[in-house]
């Protein structure tokens, strides 16, 4: 080996090291999201096979997940879930993240505007995560918590954000999660999903139709980074007439363009992490 080789290992380690170690981050961060979108602790054998690893490989990142304070696990039962330290990160993201601080004006301006609940949300895995909502006069649905997580193939909010994952990484959600039935609208097949994503894609706004819950619909408009990827969604959602739909996805468009706007001018707004919706197969 070179001296000059020795001396870039010594500084920087190999490219191959270098890999080994991007990858063991990736799938530990797929550990963390699959633990983020379930709302209830899993074993290793379950989440090695969601997150398609070897249930050897899940305990040996579990192990270092949980000595950084990350992932905790039942005495009791075994199972996983999230640390403590992960859900004190979250709440102060929650306090200084400036796409939070400045969406919650739009979002009370919509609800004034429409008489309905207004909320940001955005993808976490396969669900969705409300951040942010504005209570609207109209509205008498479900009790807002932020980060508790909802199906997004059930939701409008959802819908949009799978909508412009790749059809690769929604075909292998079907497999693993599949589309759970939740109201006799809700769309359970997947060439049925397919086509809805399409729409989605094509008119720039989604609409659950009584999908998630039997007396709410919900519409959502993208909220795009720099480079016109969606990272959150303005999520409209109550008993609202479907005469007003497009009205309210105009109003929408436009309070989402304002936000984008103003967080551009302040350097504020993140370029979207494009990362699968599902883990892929590495």
């Amino acid at each position: 080996m070179s001296s000059q080789k020795k001396a870039s290992d010594q500084e920087g380690g190999s490219s191959g090291d270098d890999a080994r170690h991007v990858r063991a981050v990736q799938r530990a961060a797929r550990i963390v999201t699959a633990l983020a979108q379930h709302p209830y602790p899993m074993g290793i054998v379950e989440l090695a096979q969601f997150v398609q690893l070897s249930p050897a490989s899940v305990h040996r990142l579990l192990s270092t997940l949980i000595s950084v304070g990350w992932v905790e696990q039942n005495s009791r039962t075994a199972k996983y879930r999230l640390g403590m330290t992960v859900v004190g990160m979250g709440s102060v993201g929650l306090v200084t993240n400036p796409v939070l601080h400045d969406s919650r004006m739009y979002l009370a301006r919509l609800a004034q505007w429409s008489g309905y609940d207004a909320v940001l949300s955005i993808l976490v895995g396969v669900k969705t995560v409300q951040l942010a909502r504005a209570p609207g006069v109209n509205t008498e649905l479900i009790e807002f918590e932020p980060g508790h997580p909802q199906p997004a193939h059930a939701m409008a909010d959802g819908k949009l954000l799978l909508s412009y994952k790749s059809e690769d990484d929604r075909r292998l959600l079907y497999r693993t999660e599949g589309l759970r039935r939740y109201t006799a609208n809700t769309i359970t097949d997947p060439d049925e999903m397919e086509r809805e994503f399409a729409q989605i894609r094509e008119q720039g706004y989604a609409i659950d139709n009584c999908e998630r819950f039997e007396k709410g619909r919900g519409i959502a408009v993208p909220v795009f980074d720099p480079e016109g990827r969606p990272l959150a969604a303005m999520h409209c959602i109550g008993k609202i007439d479907r005469e007003r739909d497009l009205e309210i996805v105009q109003q929408m468009h436009s309070l989402t363009r304002e936000l984008s706007d103003r967080l551009i001018a302040a350097g504020d707004l993140p370029d979207s992490s494009n990362d699968s919706a599902v883990p892929r197969l590495s």
